[in-house]
């Protein structure tokens, strides 16, 4: 047995010399890294913003990936959040450059080439992965905002279906295929913007798109799937224009009400669609199928007009819902209406210019006060006010109950594949709510729309790395959802052990059967690489 000199053990030596071991996560780096190294994210930042400096933008494009991916947060703590990762030390990236004037600068400097950046990764994306084009869904929604903004163009106060317009807000406008929920193309909106505005400009934007050198040999045409802001006649007459096919719901106007109305229910009892939704119906409300029948509808725009189909659609469960919310609603308007009747001539309600404006409030944006009529005569201190359910409106509503129409140009499809295409719906509907869920936009601490618009540009490389997962995860014949397995690694970590000379060393902790099986499952590199300085993503490389 060797002796150490003078006696001394190798503890006697190395024990002084260390120091406090640190815990830092791995997370799900070995799975977002490689895809993000495929997508070549770091290599075309740097071709289109090329630097001298020691630390290149690419590498603070992958951290800002990769923070949107494992932990977002608002972009003051991105630093801090990095220093318990072995990211820093795998991208060669000194921790004390990570302060937030850094960061800044780097998304300052990045904007000018995000677009760009984008459609590479998405092209990329496309033929790495075999995308399906041919079916799109497109949709917007909104991010609210926290501080004056008084000097932005996008953080802007608006109206949407949430009825929220004490904030400022941006919308954001995307479109994900059919197939895999791959987001394609994104536009970032004033808050103010108006949905029936956007379709057209997004057309263009597609077709923009298409026209890249890699993605028009393909000659995809895609059918864009959409609500009710892409079936207007001016975006309808630029999906023919584009050669485009459109599908989406008609809004219920007395036009398309009176279509829907002409359709008898022997016509629709007859015609059912093989569409099964997959949520199971409850016990005691048995599925009945959906039914469906063509009918032509004009649109018409600028001195044009074009010749489409409309699918007229019934539906038990909308029309149970369209009973129950009438009753409400007339329960509503005609218990106001008693009230008001109660209380004439007493008190306030003596003056008709009161009573006038209490009946125009309890009337006011209720949906069912077509259906009843309401009379007050009299002056004031002999007021009289008659109402009655007018039944030629409540059967002329009712025969509408459970119907709606759905617009499109896509001659090909059968009343089946009209209805599958338009449910799917809810795969943009889903990638937005991961877009505000686990990659939540947090904007308060943007303070120029620079920075706001290269946020949102990260948060879709999020969205696009975690759609290829899925899509990776489903074809080596694993069934978890890219959320669970993203959990099932989130406890990844390595020791890392300081020494007091500067040196360390660092230790992987246990990997388990589930993550070992997801990394053989998709071929992945070991687990080790990503707890060391990777020599390919180091200084100077590209």
């Amino acid at each position: 047995m060797s002796q150490h000199p003078q006696g001394t053990r190798l503890a006697d030596t190395v024990g002084p010399m260390l120091q406090t071991p640190v815990i830092r996560q791995v997370g799900a780096l070995p799975l977002l890294y490689p895809i993000l190294e495929d997508l070549g994210l770091r290599a075309e930042v740097n071709a289109l913003r090329p630097s001298k400096a020691t630390l290149d933008l690419g590498r603070m494009a992958l951290l800002l990936s990769l923070n949107r991916l494992m932990a977002p947060r608002p972009m003051y703590k991105v630093g801090d959040w990095a220093e318990t990762t072995t990211i820093p030390s795998f991208l060669a990236l000194p921790v004390a450059q990570l302060y937030d004037r850094r960061l800044e600068r780097s998304m300052t400097a990045l904007h000018p080439i995000i677009g760009e950046v984008w459609g590479r990764l998405v092209v990329r994306a496309v033929s790495q992965e075999s995308i399906d084009l041919s079916t799109l869904h497109w949709d917007t929604t909104t991010f609210y905002f926290e501080g004056e903004y008084s000097d932005s163009d996008l953080a802007r106060y608006g109206h949407g279906s949430d009825h929220r317009s004490d904030a400022k807000r941006v919308k954001l406008g995307l479109s994900v295929t059919h197939r895999q929920q791959l987001p394609v193309l994104y536009r970032i909106l004033a808050g103010n913007t108006d949905d029936r505005t956007t379709a057209v400009p997004h057309l263009r934007a597609l077709v923009a798109f298409l026209a890249r050198p890699e993605l028009a040999t393909l000659g995809v045409r895609p059918l864009i799937v959409s609500d009710c802001k892409m079936v207007t006649p001016e975006a309808v007459l630029a999906c023919h224009k584009y050669q485009l096919d459109y599908l989406g719901p008609l809004a219920s106007d007395n036009t398309v009400k009176a279509v829907m109305g002409s359709v008898p229910d022997e016509e629709l009892a007859a015609h059912e669609l093989s569409y099964r939704p997959q949520r199971q119906p409850a016990k005691d409300q048995p599925f009945t199928p959906y039914r469906g029948v063509w009918r032509p509808f004009t649109f018409s725009s600028g001195g044009q007009s074009v010749v489409d189909r409309a699918l007229i659609v019934w539906s038990a469960g909308k029309e149970r819902l369209d009973q129950q919310k009438r009753k409400t609603y007339l329960k509503r308007l005609l218990d106001g209406l008693d009230s008001i009747r109660r209380q004439l001539n007493t008190g306030p309600y003596q003056k008709r210019d009161y009573a006038v404006e209490q009946v125009a409030r309890v009337r006011r944006g209720n949906p069912a006060k077509p259906l009843v009529d309401v009379a007050l005569t009299g002056e004031d201190g002999a007021l009289h006010l008659a109402f009655r359910l007018n039944r030629e409106r409540l059967a002329a509503a009712q025969r509408l109950d459970g119907k709606y129409a759905l617009a499109t140009s896509a001659s090909q499809l059968s009343a089946h594949e009209a209805l599958a295409y338009f449910k799917g719906q809810d795969r943009v509907e889903k990638s937005i709510a991961v877009v505000k869920g686990p990659l939540r936009v947090r904007p308060m601490f943007l303070h120029s729309d620079e920075c706001i618009e290269v946020l949102v540009f990260f948060n879709l490389i999020a969205l696009l790395v975690r759609a290829i997962l899925a899509v990776r995860l489903k074809r080596t014949g694993l069934t978890d959802s890219v959320d669970q397995v993203l959990l099932e690694f989130a406890a990844l970590s390595a020791v890392d052990q300081p020494f007091s000379d500067g040196s360390h060393v660092s230790q992987l902790g246990t990997v388990s059967a589930f993550q070992q099986a997801v990394l053989t499952g998709l071929h992945l590199s070991a687990v080790s690489r990503y707890i060391q300085a990777d020599r390919s993503v180091g200084c100077g490389a590209a």
